[in-house]
């Protein structure tokens, strides 16, 4: 099941993840890209969570976008990214051809880097049958449980967003088939992914970093 369900999906580093399914190329996040990249492709759609620079990389941006890619991001990235095709609030739905997205609040709840007045974004979205949930840069929070999803990517650095014992709660929240930590590397964040990947009752798969 999870093999299935994670078919197309590559992991590069931080929160950049690609899903290659039905002929569809979605990026959330790109970053570290670039001409050696394995498997370069073109993106046709770009989801952006917030305006950090490991999650918002114009350079990574403009190498895979093409004049049919579009690009998604939080109402208050505006001012960083005057040509995004449609800037969302938390609760606002979309649907784009191929693609069903909702956008959903990613915040923390006691630490100051995601405040929860910046706007900023995680999302739900179905391509090809499985539904994916990317969690953006976020703290465990109530609007989780609202997620229904077949697989999860919950960040997992336990300083800038959360620990792995709130990621297995956010798993559980979200109902998800198959949990994928992002934001670890290595030292103590990668501690947090293997805390998460020893979780009972759910099942957590560790990809690869690509870059």
């Amino acid at each position: 099941m999870s093999s299935e369900l994670l078919e197309g999906v590559t992991w590069f580093r931080g929160s950049s993840i690609r899903i290659r399914r039905a002929g569809i190329e979605v990026h959330v996040d790109p970053y570290g890209h670039d001409a050696d990249t394995p498997d370069a492709g073109r993106a046709d759609f770009i989801l952006l969570t917030h305006p950090h620079y490991d999650n918002f990389s114009e350079e990574d941006i403009d190498r895979l976008r093409s004049p049919d890619t579009v690009v998604v991001a939080p109402a208050t990235m505006k001012k960083q990214l005057n040509e995004a095709d449609h800037f969302l609030r938390a609760g606002d739905v979309l649907q784009l051809r191929d693609l069903d997205l909702l956008a959903m609040p990613a915040y923390n709840v006691d630490k100051r880097y995601h405040p929860p007045e910046a706007g900023w974004l995680g999302y739900v979205f179905t391509l090809d049958g499985v539904t994916y949930y990317h969690a953006g840069d976020t703290d465990l929070i109530e609007a989780m449980m609202s997620v229904r999803c077949d697989v999860a990517f919950l960040p997992v650095d336990g300083h800038y967003t959360m620990n792995a014992g709130d990621a297995a709660r956010a798993g559980i929240f979200c109902g998800a088939n198959v949990v994928v930590p992002i934001r670890w590397s290595d030292g103590p964040t990668a501690d947090e992914a293997m805390r998460l990947a020893s979780a009972e009752d759910l099942n957590v798969e560790l990809l690869e970093r690509i870059v």
